[in-house]
């Protein structure tokens, strides 16, 4: 079956990368900003009005509309949150014009529209742009939605994007991320595209004040970023500026929270720079073990000394301490006295990236990145007080290669590797004092080819991981000797494949489909072991996208995609654990696994010249094998919503933000009988609602008090078993803005 689906994906991706011939007039040509930044504004839709052609500004804002017959045309420049404009200009042979656009922010700048007219996907300003057929299952968050939501890391970020689950916990890894229920592996992170390949102890704390965007694929069909990308990637994209601009900010709330960050950056000639600065600390409530306090650094520099060539570094620093919260009934005993902590807590992330367009045929993206973790764990004996220190620090380093070749003017093919080495001397979690050394080599072909409105792409992505050391697994038996088994050294592990197909199909009357198919394994993450004291198997995953998106000029946008996922030898977790030296390790297993769903998206425009809004509503069916059987799979929730209304009059602004997530259940952390295995026990079934106000005065020094309210109705819930929200908080800010 696995060659069959090979040769299928073959086929459709040879057949796509056939050129056609193009033919054109001429090109209208020129770059879209901000007009009170300066900033690019990527994704902003250009139309010649009466006609079928347009163009998507890309990353730098730039955009072309080729193959434009001679004449006279109106050309209209749009996106979503900022006020329209229009220019008048003409063409009189086959040479090209240039326009160029300052579109003024309304109310709030929500998510980009989809292109309109002809899409023109620059891959030569941008080559690890994913298939067009996944663009409606890509939720971007930017930073003025950032600031309007009062969220303060990546994960209180992403909380309103369809489909979104938070799982907040107490233990190592205090909050997981998951879309439309993919979990174990859960989404993978990039930081400027840099995958890694551990981070899941870091976006909690990860500065939102430092980001410029949040791309997040919520399909699992992700080939140009990542290694498992079958599991959905979190993109974190940091801030960038276009003029002198200086922000400071201090807030204080509930349970002794308080937050302080500066951040300056400026644009000088082709250098711009960014620098950041920021504390946040919380007591946590009494008596629950959960005080937290952090500092974070962030610096970027980024050299533009041509069209042609780009380079930027980004380097971000963590550094604090945390304490491990204690669990609540009915969690197992154990999880309501262990005195866990880190401290300190430390992550080094630094990449550099660089574009290099050879010509208009050919253009390079090269990034290389290094990331250093230093997470010392403290186990505190609960009677006697003994203290207990490990490290559990780790790194790793990659480089990322694509290069993007225009073979014609529709028709483009992408070429990429990655290499990637990651060591944890001591190990992590659950396999502390197992070494891991692995080093993952990927390669990966992609082709797109448009057709008039259509465009189509394949691809496919080889990975393969070598194995320096690695203890964490191959045990036989037993796992009493589990501390003495021989680790796995040099050796290779099985080659992963995944395949993709996409198509985008772009109507006149701004009406879009959208369609992707992908195929391939994931692996287990690192140390993971079955109720054998195995590795689990690879899973098995299959899944199909498709949607479609309508615009209505000063209404609104509209999509609705329906997504299926078939898994084979699903990684989940078993239920049980096993209690090998100092240390707890719970179990998974391999099970089919399938689900499919709805995800509808509306994301209205300005309304009365203060207000927009947006909702949105993922509804799945999942089903998990059970003694032979599939059955509904009552771990995951059918049903997860959100919702907001943004207002803003003269200097006052109001954010109203909602969720919903239907019941689940889980036995994870939940307290076992003598007699049997433990009782699911109810998650989810909330809904919450967070209320925040804000004045802002001034023209060129703005400065802004606030009130945020998070869990206004004080509404009781659980999202992990043992683990229930903290309810209501209030926090009360004020930030300064110097431009």
């Amino acid at each position: 079956m696995k060659n069959s689906c090979f040769r299928v994906f073959l086929f459709i991706f040879l057949i796509i990368s056939i050129s056609s011939v193009f033919a054109a007039n001429g090109d209208i040509k020129g770059v879209v900003l901000d007009a009170e930044t300066g900033r690019p504004l990527q994704g902003a839709n250009i139309t010649l009005e009466g006609t079928e052609l347009g163009a998507s500004a890309d990353v730098r804002g730039h955009f072309i509309i080729f193959g434009v017959p001679k004449g006279s045309y109106k050309i209209r420049a749009s996106m979503m949150g900022y006020e329209e404009k229009r220019s008048e200009t003409a063409l009189s042979g086959s040479g090209e014009v240039i326009v160029n656009f300052n579109l003024r922010p309304t109310v709030l700048q929500l998510q980009p529209v989809t292109v309109t007219g002809k899409s023109e996907r620059n891959l030569m300003e941008k080559p690890a742009l994913e298939s067009s057929g996944l663009e409606l299952a890509v939720s971007t968050i930017r930073q003025r939605e950032i600031k309007r939501q009062g969220a303060k890391t990546v994960i209180d970020a992403l909380k309103y994007i369809p489909g979104a689950l938070i799982e907040t916990r107490g233990r190592k890894i205090k909050q997981f991320f998951s879309i439309r229920g993919q979990r174990y592996p859960y989404p993978e992170y990039a930081v400027n595209g840099a995958w890694q390949r551990e981070f899941l102890e870091t976006p909690y704390f990860f500065s939102a004040a430092d980001i410029e965007q949040v791309k997040v694929i919520r399909s699992s069909a992700a080939l140009l970023m990542g290694i498992n990308g079958m599991a959905g990637v979190i993109n974190i994209i940091t801030k960038e500026y276009e003029k002198s601009e200086t922000t400071r900010e201090i807030e204080y709330g509930t349970f002794g929270t308080y937050r302080a960050h500066i951040s300056h950056g400026a644009k000088i000639g082709d250098l711009s720079y960014a620098t950041g600065l920021g504390t946040q600390h919380t007591d946590g409530p009494a008596g629950m073990h959960a005080v937290e306090g952090m500092m974070n650094f962030y610096g970027s520099v980024h050299w533009t000394p041509s069209e042609k060539l780009s380079v930027r570094y980004n380097l971000f620093h963590l550094n604090g301490k945390r304490e491990l919260r204690l669990a609540e009934p009915p969690a197992a005993k154990r999880f309501l006295t262990e005195l866990w902590s880190f401290d300190p807590v430390r992550s080094t992330l630094a990449n550099l990236k660089i574009n290099y367009k050879l010509s208009d045929k050919a253009a390079t993206e090269f990034l290389a990145y290094y990331t250093n973790r230093d997470p010392v764990f403290i186990d505190e004996d609960e009677v006697t007080h003994e203290i207990k220190k490990v490290s559990e620090r780790d790194h790793e380093w990659g480089i990322n290669l694509i290069q993007s070749l225009a073979l014609s003017k529709k028709n483009t093919l992408r070429i990429g590797g990655l290499l990637n080495h990651w060591v944890a001397p001591n190990g992590k979690r659950f396999y502390q004092g197992r070494r891991s050394d692995l080093q993952t080599v990927s390669a990966v072909v992609v082709d797109e080819h448009r057709i008039g409105a259509l465009n189509l792409d394949g691809g496919i992505r080889w990975a393969k991981t070598y194995i320096n050391e690695y203890g964490a697994f191959g045990i036989n038996g037993s796992g009493k000797g589990f501390s003495k088994v021989e680790p796995i050294k040099d050796q290779w592990q099985p080659a992963i494949l995944q395949a993709s197909f996409g198509a985008a199909y772009s109507f006149p009357n701004l009406f879009t489909l959208n369609i992707n198919m992908a195929a391939g394994e994931i692996k287990p993450l690192p140390g993971t072991l079955d109720v054998n004291l195995r590795e689990p198997l690879n899973e098995r995953r299959l899944k199909l996208d498709a949607g479609v998106r309508k615009l209505l000029p000063h209404i609104g946008q509209f999509s609705l995609v329906g997504f299926v996922t078939q898994q084979k030898n699903a990684i989940v977790l078993s239920g049980k654990t096993f209690k090998a030296p100092s240390r707890f390790m719970e179990l998974y297993l391999n099970r089919d696994q399938d689900q499919y769903g709805l995800e509808f998206e509306v994301r209205l425009a300005q309304m009365f010249k203060s207000m927009q809004a947006f909702f949105n509503a993922t509804a799945m069916s999942s089903r998990a094998e059970k003694d032979g059987d599939m059955q509904r799979n009552r771990e995951l929730p059918q049903f997860i919503s959100s919702g907001g209304l943004y207002f803003q009059h003269g200097g006052f602004d109001a954010t109203i933000l909602g969720k919903y997530v239907s019941s689940f259940q889980s036995t994870r952390f939940a307290a076992k009988p003598k007699d049997g295995p433990a009782v699911p026990q109810p998650l989810g079934d909330f809904i919450t609602l967070d209320v925040n106000l804000g004045w802002t005065m001034g023209k060129t020094y703005f400065t802004r008090f606030y009130l945020e309210t998070k869990n206004l109705t004080d509404q009781a819930y659980s999202t992990v078993v043992g683990y229930p929200d903290f309810g209501r908080t209030i926090t009360v800010g004020l930030r300064q803005t110097f431009k």
